[in-house]
């Protein structure tokens, strides 16, 4: 029989190995971007932040569930409860969703519109790019749940083209969203700018007529 105690430490051992182990390599490419790449902190910042979500997005799809599969080789009369790696699996597209799949397909929609929107800040790729490599990351995440079931035999994460479709979807949307903030920051700024001139003109000239009427000041004198 399992314990509760023995199910909670090897389950926070696997996270925090997990979490040591995505630090390193955030540590390692932030040192390696601050001293060959003479990358600035603004960057660095962007960069951190949009690691954070990549590590949220894999411990959601994987790391929350499917870390218990390890747990079973670890301790052989955990019971789990998920699906067979029979049904783990999923190629039809859209024609299989029901209303509850739906709802679903709208939180991949939103889960992957963050990496549309902030993989830009960081590139300088444009939008083809930046949806095949949301595609490509969401089949890599479908594929490791796919053989990590098929290795346990059971899964609690099924493989779905649904999924590939709305995450592509939404790295569109969140590219979509990312070209709108630019050019609304852009027109901000050149209002910004252009206020800025007027104003610099105004005292200006406001200046200049002071000057004239300053005692002992040799301006002409019409009369």
């Amino acid at each position: 029989m399992v314990s509760v105690d023995d199910y909670n430490a090897i389950r926070f051992v696997i996270r925090l190995s997990t979490f040591l182990l995505l630090g390193s390599i955030w540590l390692g490419t932030v040192t390696f971007l601050r001293a060959k790449r003479k990358t600035t902190l603004v960057y660095l910042l962007f960069f951190t932040i949009f690691y954070i979500y990549l590590y949220k997005v894999l411990d959601y799809t994987l790391f929350q569930f499917q870390s218990l599969l390890a747990m079973k080789y670890v301790l052989p009369d955990l019971i789990l409860n998920g699906v067979s790696a029979g049904e783990s699996i999923n190629l039809i597209p859209l024609i299989t969703l029901t209303s509850q799949d739906l709802r679903t397909s709208l939180l991949n929609l939103l889960l992957m519109m963050p990496f549309g929107f902030g993989l830009p800040l960081l590139t300088n790729w444009g939008v083809t790019r930046i949806v095949v490599m949301g595609g490509l990351f969401s089949i890599a995440i479908e594929i490791l749940q796919l053989v990590t079931g098929l290795i346990a035999q059971i899964t609690f994460r099924i493989a779905d083209i649904n999924d590939v479709i709305f995450n592509t979807a939404g790295a569109a949307v969140g590219y979509v969203l990312y070209v709108g903030f630019v050019r609304v920051y852009r027109r901000i700024s050149r209002n910004r700018n252009l206020s800025a001139q007027s104003l610099g003109v105004m005292t200006g000239s406001a200046i200049a007529q002071n000057r004239e009427f300053e005692p002992g000041h040799k301006g002409k004198v019409s009369g």
